[in-house]
Protein backbone atom coordinates (compact mmCIF):
# COMPACT_ATOMS: atom_id res chain seq x y z
CA UNK A 1 0.00 0.00 0.00
CA UNK A 2 1.32 3.36 -0.87
CA UNK A 3 2.50 5.25 2.08
CA UNK A 4 -0.20 8.58 0.85
CA UNK A 5 -3.30 6.18 0.78
CA UNK A 6 -5.56 7.61 3.56
CA UNK A 7 -6.73 4.49 5.50
CA UNK A 8 -8.53 4.27 8.46
CA UNK A 9 -8.60 1.27 11.05
CA UNK A 10 -11.58 1.63 13.09
CA UNK A 11 -11.78 -0.75 16.30
CA UNK A 12 -15.41 -1.99 16.57
CA UNK A 13 -16.53 -3.45 19.60
CA UNK A 14 -20.03 -6.34 20.18
CA UNK A 15 -22.92 -5.22 17.72
CA UNK A 16 -21.23 -2.25 16.33
CA UNK A 17 -19.63 -3.78 13.97
CA UNK A 18 -21.79 -3.28 10.50
CA UNK A 19 -22.47 0.64 11.62
CA UNK A 20 -18.43 1.17 11.97
CA UNK A 21 -18.01 -0.73 8.36
CA UNK A 22 -20.56 1.76 6.95
CA UNK A 23 -19.13 4.80 8.53
CA UNK A 24 -15.63 3.86 7.19
CA UNK A 25 -17.02 2.86 3.27
CA UNK A 26 -18.97 6.30 3.14
CA UNK A 27 -16.66 8.90 4.66
CA UNK A 28 -14.88 9.39 1.76
CA UNK A 29 -11.62 8.19 2.34
CA UNK A 30 -9.42 5.47 -0.02
CA UNK A 31 -10.35 2.87 2.65
CA UNK A 32 -11.05 1.35 5.73
CA UNK A 33 -10.33 -1.61 7.89
CA UNK A 34 -13.14 -2.57 11.61
CA UNK A 35 -10.86 -4.43 13.69
CA UNK A 36 -12.21 -6.53 16.25
CA UNK A 37 -11.16 -8.64 19.91
CA UNK A 38 -14.27 -10.46 19.05
CA UNK A 39 -14.35 -13.60 17.15
CA UNK A 40 -16.36 -13.49 13.97
CA UNK A 41 -16.85 -9.84 13.94
CA UNK A 42 -15.25 -7.05 11.71
CA UNK A 43 -13.21 -7.16 8.67
CA UNK A 44 -10.06 -8.71 10.73
CA UNK A 45 -10.75 -10.69 13.95
CA UNK A 46 -7.94 -10.51 16.53
CA UNK A 47 -8.61 -13.64 18.81
CA UNK A 48 -6.47 -16.72 17.17
CA UNK A 49 -3.48 -14.18 17.20
CA UNK A 50 -4.02 -12.70 20.73
CA UNK A 51 -4.19 -16.35 22.76
CA UNK A 52 -1.33 -17.93 20.56
CA UNK A 53 1.06 -14.47 21.84
CA UNK A 54 -0.48 -15.18 24.77
CA UNK A 55 0.32 -18.99 25.26
CA UNK A 56 3.79 -18.03 24.31
CA UNK A 57 4.44 -15.16 27.32
CA UNK A 58 2.55 -17.31 29.81
CA UNK A 59 5.53 -19.81 29.10
CA UNK A 60 8.18 -17.04 30.20
CA UNK A 61 9.35 -16.42 33.52
CA UNK A 62 9.47 -13.14 33.35
CA UNK A 63 7.63 -11.51 29.84
CA UNK A 64 8.98 -8.54 28.81
CA UNK A 65 8.55 -6.13 25.54
CA UNK A 66 9.91 -3.38 23.83
CA UNK A 67 6.27 -2.39 23.19
CA UNK A 68 5.02 -1.43 26.84
CA UNK A 69 7.40 -0.50 29.69
CA UNK A 70 7.15 -1.74 33.05
CA UNK A 71 5.60 1.91 34.06
CA UNK A 72 3.70 1.33 30.73
CA UNK A 73 2.45 -1.81 31.71
CA UNK A 74 1.36 -1.19 35.59
CA UNK A 75 -0.84 2.07 34.66
CA UNK A 76 -2.14 -0.34 31.96
CA UNK A 77 -3.17 -2.85 34.49
CA UNK A 78 -4.39 -0.24 37.09
CA UNK A 79 -6.67 1.67 34.56
CA UNK A 80 -8.59 -1.47 33.21
CA UNK A 81 -11.59 -1.75 35.29
CA UNK A 82 -10.94 -5.29 34.29
CA UNK A 83 -7.25 -6.58 34.33
CA UNK A 84 -7.14 -4.71 38.35
CA UNK A 85 -8.93 -7.21 39.57
CA UNK A 86 -6.79 -10.38 37.58
CA UNK A 87 -4.18 -12.13 39.16
CA UNK A 88 -0.69 -10.22 38.05
CA UNK A 89 1.33 -12.51 36.15
CA UNK A 90 -1.84 -13.36 33.86
CA UNK A 91 -2.72 -9.43 33.75
CA UNK A 92 0.76 -8.62 32.20
CA UNK A 93 0.93 -11.02 29.52
CA UNK A 94 -2.60 -10.27 28.68
CA UNK A 95 -1.29 -6.73 27.63
CA UNK A 96 1.56 -8.01 26.05
CA UNK A 97 0.32 -10.06 24.11
CA UNK A 98 -2.12 -7.56 22.73
CA UNK A 99 0.43 -5.70 22.08
CA UNK A 100 2.33 -7.20 20.04
CA UNK A 101 -1.19 -8.29 18.21
CA UNK A 102 -1.84 -4.80 17.77
CA UNK A 103 1.69 -3.52 16.72
CA UNK A 104 2.04 -6.16 13.97
CA UNK A 105 -1.79 -5.10 12.58
CA UNK A 106 -0.49 -1.48 12.47
CA UNK A 107 2.96 -2.55 10.70
CA UNK A 108 0.42 -4.22 7.88
CA UNK A 109 -1.80 -2.10 7.45
CA UNK A 110 -0.28 1.63 8.27
CA UNK A 111 -3.59 3.38 8.79
CA UNK A 112 -3.13 7.08 8.97
CA UNK A 113 -6.06 7.52 11.33
CA UNK A 114 -7.16 4.67 14.24
CA UNK A 115 -11.09 5.56 15.13
CA UNK A 116 -12.91 4.16 17.79
CA UNK A 117 -15.29 5.03 20.65
CA UNK A 118 -13.73 5.88 23.61
CA UNK A 119 -10.80 3.83 25.78
CA UNK A 120 -12.95 1.92 27.93
CA UNK A 121 -10.69 -0.99 28.50
CA UNK A 122 -6.85 -2.07 27.88
CA UNK A 123 -7.27 -3.34 24.76
CA UNK A 124 -8.24 0.33 23.18
CA UNK A 125 -5.57 1.65 25.69
CA UNK A 126 -3.07 -0.46 24.42
CA UNK A 127 -3.90 0.37 20.80
CA UNK A 128 -3.50 3.72 21.62
CA UNK A 129 -0.14 3.62 22.64
CA UNK A 130 1.19 1.36 20.30
CA UNK A 131 -0.24 3.24 17.34
CA UNK A 132 1.29 6.54 19.20
CA UNK A 133 4.82 5.09 19.31
CA UNK A 134 4.37 4.81 15.21
CA UNK A 135 3.07 8.44 15.03
CA UNK A 136 -0.63 7.52 14.05
CA UNK A 137 -3.37 9.07 16.26
CA UNK A 138 -6.18 7.52 18.05
CA UNK A 139 -9.49 9.21 17.73
CA UNK A 140 -12.45 8.49 20.05
CA UNK A 141 -15.73 9.26 18.39
CA UNK A 142 -18.24 10.45 20.80
CA UNK A 143 -21.52 12.29 21.26
CA UNK A 144 -20.75 15.92 21.72
CA UNK A 145 -22.59 17.48 25.03
CA UNK A 146 -23.88 19.73 22.32
CA UNK A 147 -27.24 18.32 21.10
CA UNK A 148 -27.46 17.23 17.14
CA UNK A 149 -23.43 16.91 17.05
CA UNK A 150 -20.42 14.74 17.99
CA UNK A 151 -16.88 15.15 19.11
CA UNK A 152 -13.53 13.77 18.78
CA UNK A 153 -11.30 13.18 21.77
CA UNK A 154 -8.01 12.35 22.47
CA UNK A 155 -7.96 10.46 26.05
CA UNK A 156 -10.57 12.44 26.85
CA UNK A 157 -9.20 15.43 25.82
CA UNK A 158 -10.99 17.69 22.98
CA UNK A 159 -9.41 17.57 19.07
CA UNK A 160 -10.23 21.23 18.14
CA UNK A 161 -10.34 22.60 15.16
CA UNK A 162 -8.72 26.01 14.53
CA UNK A 163 -11.48 27.49 13.05
CA UNK A 164 -13.93 29.48 15.04
CA UNK A 165 -17.92 28.81 15.10
CA UNK A 166 -20.08 31.87 14.21
CA UNK A 167 -21.40 34.18 16.35
CA UNK A 168 -25.03 33.07 15.36
CA UNK A 169 -24.21 29.74 16.27
CA UNK A 170 -22.46 30.38 19.65
CA UNK A 171 -25.45 32.22 20.23
CA UNK A 172 -27.68 29.69 19.80
CA UNK A 173 -26.04 26.98 21.29
CA UNK A 174 -25.26 28.97 24.33
CA UNK A 175 -28.87 29.83 24.64
CA UNK A 176 -29.82 25.64 24.64
CA UNK A 177 -27.02 24.23 26.26
CA UNK A 178 -27.53 27.05 29.18
CA UNK A 179 -31.35 26.80 29.54
CA UNK A 180 -31.70 25.73 32.97
CA UNK A 181 -33.63 22.85 32.04
CA UNK A 182 -31.21 21.44 30.05
CA UNK A 183 -30.23 17.86 29.74
CA UNK A 184 -27.76 16.04 27.96
CA UNK A 185 -29.27 13.61 25.80
CA UNK A 186 -27.66 10.45 27.47
CA UNK A 187 -28.50 11.06 30.88
CA UNK A 188 -31.52 8.75 32.04
CA UNK A 189 -34.74 10.40 32.22
CA UNK A 190 -36.83 9.77 35.61
CA UNK A 191 -37.64 6.25 37.11
CA UNK A 192 -38.41 4.81 40.53
CA UNK A 193 -35.47 3.52 42.51
CA UNK A 194 -37.04 0.86 44.58
CA UNK A 195 -36.34 -2.40 46.08
CA UNK A 196 -38.05 -4.24 43.41
CA UNK A 197 -35.97 -1.90 41.34
CA UNK A 198 -32.44 -2.88 42.27
CA UNK A 199 -33.81 -6.37 42.83
CA UNK A 200 -34.59 -6.96 38.92
CA UNK A 201 -31.31 -4.84 38.14
CA UNK A 202 -29.21 -7.25 40.03
CA UNK A 203 -31.05 -10.21 38.90
CA UNK A 204 -30.58 -9.22 35.28
CA UNK A 205 -27.10 -8.59 35.29
CA UNK A 206 -25.85 -11.75 37.11
CA UNK A 207 -28.07 -13.47 34.54
CA UNK A 208 -26.62 -12.04 31.87
CA UNK A 209 -22.94 -12.62 33.49
CA UNK A 210 -23.62 -16.54 33.51
CA UNK A 211 -24.95 -16.55 29.87
CA UNK A 212 -21.66 -14.64 28.69
CA UNK A 213 -19.38 -16.51 30.77
CA UNK A 214 -20.74 -19.59 28.97
CA UNK A 215 -20.94 -17.66 25.07
CA UNK A 216 -17.12 -16.71 26.08
CA UNK A 217 -16.63 -20.74 26.51
CA UNK A 218 -18.42 -21.71 23.01
CA UNK A 219 -16.67 -19.11 21.78
CA UNK A 220 -13.23 -20.60 22.91
CA UNK A 221 -12.44 -16.69 24.25
CA UNK A 222 -12.76 -17.09 27.91
CA UNK A 223 -10.46 -14.52 28.66
CA UNK A 224 -11.59 -11.69 26.64
CA UNK A 225 -12.93 -8.64 28.26
CA UNK A 226 -16.68 -8.06 26.39
CA UNK A 227 -17.42 -11.27 28.83
CA UNK A 228 -14.74 -10.74 31.70
CA UNK A 229 -16.26 -7.28 32.24
CA UNK A 230 -19.76 -8.58 33.43
CA UNK A 231 -18.57 -11.26 35.67
CA UNK A 232 -19.55 -10.76 39.40
CA UNK A 233 -16.00 -11.48 40.87
CA UNK A 234 -14.55 -8.39 39.98
CA UNK A 235 -14.10 -6.30 43.02
CA UNK A 236 -16.49 -3.43 42.37
CA UNK A 237 -19.46 -5.52 41.22
CA UNK A 238 -22.39 -4.67 43.60
CA UNK A 239 -23.71 -7.41 45.58
CA UNK A 240 -27.01 -8.35 46.67
CA UNK A 241 -26.31 -7.04 50.06
CA UNK A 242 -26.41 -3.33 48.36
CA UNK A 243 -30.18 -3.92 48.48
CA UNK A 244 -29.90 -1.18 51.39
CA UNK A 245 -28.96 1.95 49.19
CA UNK A 246 -32.24 2.81 48.85
CA UNK A 247 -32.03 3.08 52.49
CA UNK A 248 -29.53 5.32 52.74
CA UNK A 249 -31.06 8.32 51.11
CA UNK A 250 -32.43 11.10 52.96
CA UNK A 251 -36.05 11.51 52.06
CA UNK A 252 -36.12 14.77 54.41
CA UNK A 253 -33.07 16.01 52.75
CA UNK A 254 -34.80 19.46 51.91
CA UNK A 255 -35.55 20.25 55.45
CA UNK A 256 -31.78 20.39 56.26
CA UNK A 257 -30.78 22.80 53.72
CA UNK A 258 -31.81 26.67 55.57
CA UNK A 259 -28.64 25.24 58.45
CA UNK A 260 -26.74 26.72 55.43
CA UNK A 261 -26.46 29.86 53.25
CA UNK A 262 -26.33 28.60 49.51
CA UNK A 263 -23.61 29.55 48.96
CA UNK A 264 -21.62 27.30 51.67
CA UNK A 265 -23.43 24.30 49.97
CA UNK A 266 -21.40 22.25 47.65
CA UNK A 267 -23.06 19.57 45.15
CA UNK A 268 -20.98 16.51 44.60
CA UNK A 269 -23.12 14.55 41.73
CA UNK A 270 -21.12 11.44 41.76
CA UNK A 271 -20.20 9.67 38.35
CA UNK A 272 -20.57 6.52 36.93
CA UNK A 273 -17.45 4.05 38.31
CA UNK A 274 -15.42 2.19 37.16
CA UNK A 275 -15.70 3.82 33.45
CA UNK A 276 -13.76 6.01 30.80
CA UNK A 277 -14.06 9.65 31.80
CA UNK A 278 -12.47 8.43 35.22
CA UNK A 279 -9.90 6.01 34.23
CA UNK A 280 -9.20 7.05 30.56
CA UNK A 281 -9.47 10.95 30.63
CA UNK A 282 -7.50 11.77 33.81
CA UNK A 283 -3.78 11.76 33.07
CA UNK A 284 -2.51 11.59 37.15
CA UNK A 285 -3.36 7.83 37.65
CA UNK A 286 -3.81 9.06 41.46
CA UNK A 287 -6.95 10.53 41.05
CA UNK A 288 -8.33 7.79 39.60
CA UNK A 289 -9.07 5.97 42.65
CA UNK A 290 -12.44 7.55 42.30
CA UNK A 291 -14.32 6.82 45.45
CA UNK A 292 -11.27 7.71 47.98
CA UNK A 293 -11.06 10.74 46.50
CA UNK A 294 -14.49 11.68 46.45
CA UNK A 295 -14.46 10.91 50.40
CA UNK A 296 -10.99 12.70 50.82
CA UNK A 297 -12.71 15.88 49.09
CA UNK A 298 -16.37 15.43 51.42
CA UNK A 299 -14.23 15.70 54.28
CA UNK A 300 -12.38 18.80 53.25
CA UNK A 301 -15.54 20.83 52.37
CA UNK A 302 -17.12 19.65 55.57
CA UNK A 303 -14.07 21.08 57.84
CA UNK A 304 -14.22 23.97 55.98
CA UNK A 305 -17.69 24.83 56.84
CA UNK A 306 -19.50 23.33 53.68
CA UNK A 307 -22.60 21.19 53.76
CA UNK A 308 -22.30 18.55 50.66
CA UNK A 309 -24.99 17.18 48.96
CA UNK A 310 -24.38 14.00 47.70
CA UNK A 311 -26.13 12.87 44.51
CA UNK A 312 -25.68 9.43 42.67
CA UNK A 313 -25.97 9.10 39.07
CA UNK A 314 -29.24 7.35 38.25
CA UNK A 315 -27.35 5.16 35.96
CA UNK A 316 -25.22 3.54 39.11
CA UNK A 317 -28.29 2.29 40.80
CA UNK A 318 -28.17 -1.15 40.96
CA UNK A 319 -24.24 -0.93 40.01
CA UNK A 320 -22.68 0.91 43.74
CA UNK A 321 -21.68 -0.65 46.30
CA UNK A 322 -22.86 0.88 49.32
CA UNK A 323 -19.42 1.36 50.99
CA UNK A 324 -19.07 4.69 49.37
CA UNK A 325 -22.03 5.98 50.76
CA UNK A 326 -21.03 4.72 54.15
CA UNK A 327 -17.98 6.43 53.74
CA UNK A 328 -19.86 10.01 52.93
CA UNK A 329 -23.01 9.41 55.25
CA UNK A 330 -19.94 9.13 58.28
CA UNK A 331 -18.73 13.32 57.08
CA UNK A 332 -20.23 15.49 59.23
CA UNK A 333 -22.61 17.90 57.48
CA UNK A 334 -23.51 15.42 54.54
CA UNK A 335 -26.82 14.72 52.91
CA UNK A 336 -27.62 11.87 50.84
CA UNK A 337 -30.32 13.13 47.95
CA UNK A 338 -32.33 10.69 46.56
CA UNK A 339 -31.34 9.03 43.23
CA UNK A 340 -34.80 10.78 41.52
CA UNK A 341 -33.55 14.54 42.30
CA UNK A 342 -32.81 16.06 39.36
CA UNK A 343 -29.37 17.25 39.43
CA UNK A 344 -30.27 20.37 37.54
CA UNK A 345 -32.81 21.21 40.35
CA UNK A 346 -29.35 20.59 43.11
CA UNK A 347 -27.12 22.83 40.71
CA UNK A 348 -29.89 25.81 41.90
CA UNK A 349 -29.44 24.90 45.61
CA UNK A 350 -26.04 25.38 45.83
CA UNK A 351 -22.80 27.43 45.39
CA UNK A 352 -20.59 24.98 44.51
CA UNK A 353 -20.10 22.10 42.20
CA UNK A 354 -17.61 19.16 42.46
CA UNK A 355 -17.21 16.46 40.17
CA UNK A 356 -13.83 15.08 38.37
CA UNK A 357 -15.45 14.64 34.81
CA UNK A 358 -18.86 14.40 34.94
CA UNK A 359 -21.23 16.84 32.67
CA UNK A 360 -22.80 18.49 35.99
CA UNK A 361 -19.00 20.01 36.65
CA UNK A 362 -19.97 21.96 33.15
CA UNK A 363 -23.52 22.98 33.83
CA UNK A 364 -22.35 24.47 37.04
CA UNK A 365 -20.34 27.21 35.25
CA UNK A 366 -22.87 27.55 33.00
CA UNK A 367 -24.78 28.62 35.33
CA UNK A 368 -22.96 31.11 36.88
CA UNK A 369 -21.57 28.93 40.01
CA UNK A 370 -18.09 27.80 41.50
CA UNK A 371 -17.32 24.22 39.56
CA UNK A 372 -14.41 22.06 40.80
CA UNK A 373 -13.51 19.68 38.51
CA UNK A 374 -10.42 18.02 36.62
CA UNK A 375 -9.11 18.94 33.39
CA UNK A 376 -11.51 17.94 31.11
CA UNK A 377 -12.84 18.69 27.23
CA UNK A 378 -15.44 20.76 28.53
CA UNK A 379 -12.43 22.34 30.84
CA UNK A 380 -10.67 25.87 30.86
CA UNK A 381 -8.75 27.75 33.21
CA UNK A 382 -10.70 31.06 33.48
CA UNK A 383 -13.99 29.41 34.16
CA UNK A 384 -13.32 26.72 36.53
CA UNK A 385 -11.41 25.84 39.53
CA UNK A 386 -8.94 22.96 38.53
CA UNK A 387 -7.26 20.43 40.26
CA UNK A 388 -5.05 17.81 39.30
CA UNK A 389 -3.41 15.84 42.04
CA UNK A 390 -4.06 14.26 45.19
CA UNK A 391 -2.74 16.99 47.28
CA UNK A 392 -4.71 19.31 45.40
CA UNK A 393 -7.97 18.52 47.00
CA UNK A 394 -7.49 20.00 50.61
CA UNK A 395 -7.24 23.48 48.93
CA UNK A 396 -10.08 23.11 47.15
CA UNK A 397 -12.52 24.68 49.71
CA UNK A 398 -10.01 27.63 50.20
CA UNK A 399 -9.85 28.05 46.07
CA UNK A 400 -13.50 27.64 46.18
CA UNK A 401 -14.23 30.28 48.80
CA UNK A 402 -11.30 32.67 46.99
CA UNK A 403 -12.88 32.58 43.48
CA UNK A 404 -14.59 35.48 42.53
CA UNK A 405 -17.06 35.63 39.30
CA UNK A 406 -16.54 38.94 38.06
CA UNK A 407 -16.92 38.29 34.50
CA UNK A 408 -20.28 38.62 33.05
CA UNK A 409 -21.80 35.07 32.86
CA UNK A 410 -23.06 35.75 29.32
CA UNK A 411 -19.11 36.05 28.45
CA UNK A 412 -18.35 33.36 30.60
CA UNK A 413 -21.27 31.11 29.05
CA UNK A 414 -20.16 32.00 25.21
CA UNK A 415 -16.25 31.01 26.32
CA UNK A 416 -17.16 27.72 26.93
CA UNK A 417 -19.31 27.16 24.26
CA UNK A 418 -17.44 28.73 21.98
CA UNK A 419 -14.52 26.01 22.77
CA UNK A 420 -16.81 22.85 22.55
CA UNK A 421 -18.09 23.94 19.04
CA UNK A 422 -14.02 24.03 17.79
CA UNK A 423 -14.50 20.66 18.83
CA UNK A 424 -17.85 19.48 17.43
CA UNK A 425 -19.18 18.88 14.55
CA UNK A 426 -23.06 18.22 13.00
CA UNK A 427 -23.46 14.56 13.01
CA UNK A 428 -25.77 11.92 14.77
CA UNK A 429 -23.62 9.73 17.14
CA UNK A 430 -26.19 7.81 18.27
CA UNK A 431 -27.58 6.27 14.87
CA UNK A 432 -25.49 3.08 15.84
CA UNK A 433 -28.31 2.57 17.98
CA UNK A 434 -30.47 -0.36 15.96
CA UNK A 435 -28.19 0.02 12.74
CA UNK A 436 -29.72 -1.72 9.90
CA UNK A 437 -26.86 -2.35 6.97
CA UNK A 438 -29.54 -3.37 4.74
CA UNK A 439 -31.78 -0.04 5.14
CA UNK A 440 -28.92 2.67 6.34
CA UNK A 441 -30.49 5.28 8.34
CA UNK A 442 -30.28 9.27 6.87
CA UNK A 443 -28.53 9.81 10.58
CA UNK A 444 -25.59 7.30 9.01
CA UNK A 445 -25.15 8.67 6.32
CA UNK A 446 -25.01 11.78 7.23
CA UNK A 447 -22.09 11.37 10.20
CA UNK A 448 -20.01 9.01 7.94
CA UNK A 449 -19.72 12.03 5.44
CA UNK A 450 -19.69 14.76 8.94
CA UNK A 451 -16.84 12.51 9.83
CA UNK A 452 -14.71 11.71 6.67
CA UNK A 453 -14.56 15.86 6.56
CA UNK A 454 -14.03 16.38 9.69
CA UNK A 455 -10.94 13.95 9.53
CA UNK A 456 -9.92 15.71 6.34
CA UNK A 457 -10.02 19.38 8.44
CA UNK A 458 -7.95 18.36 11.14
CA UNK A 459 -5.29 17.10 8.80
CA UNK A 460 -5.33 20.05 6.53
CA UNK A 461 -4.99 22.12 10.05
CA UNK A 462 -2.12 19.48 11.45
CA UNK A 463 -4.23 18.92 14.22
CA UNK A 464 -3.62 15.52 14.01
Amino acid sequence: MSESTRRVLIFGIHRTSAWWRFLGHNMGWDDSVVVTDLRGEGDISIVDDFYVELKRLRREADPRSPLLSEAEIDDVIRRCRTLRWLDRRLAVAMSLAMAAVLDRLLDQLRPRVVLSFPIDRYVKDVLERVARKRGVPYLELTASVVPGMSMLLHRGALVESVQEPTNELTQRKTEEIANPAFVPTYVPRKSKYTRVKFVRTLAYFRARAFALRMISYLQRDPLNLHYLDAQPFLGHKCRWKDIRVVSLCDMHWRDKLPAFPAEKRVLFGLQLFPEASIDYWIPNAELIEHEALVTEAANAFSRAGYQVLVKDHPLQFGFRQTELLDSLRAVPNVVIVPYDVPGNELLGLVGVNFTCTGTLGLQASLSGLKSVVTESYYTNEDDFILFGRRADIGTLPARAAAATLDVPLIQRQRRIIRRLLRGSFEGDFFSFKGFNAQKPSPGALGLAKALGRRLDQLIAEDRI
